[in-house]
């Protein structure tokens, strides 16, 4: 399975994540995570919607 982080550069969260302890989205702004290939779709998404912004 391939998780993607996306967000502000904190190593606390990234420490915790890889120490298994239990992690909120809520408690770290501006932070999202993508599960499989949720990340390329997300990418996508965004660029087709930049375009259309243009």
């Amino acid at each position: 399975m391939k998780l993607t982080i996306e967000g502000p550069d904190n190593h606390d969260f990234l420490q915790s994540i890889i120490n298994g302890e239990y992690v909120s989205l809520k408690d770290w702004l501006g932070a999202k995570l993508f599960v499989g290939s949720a990340y390329d779709k997300y990418l996508e998404t965004k660029k087709a919607t930049k375009e259309v912004t243009e």
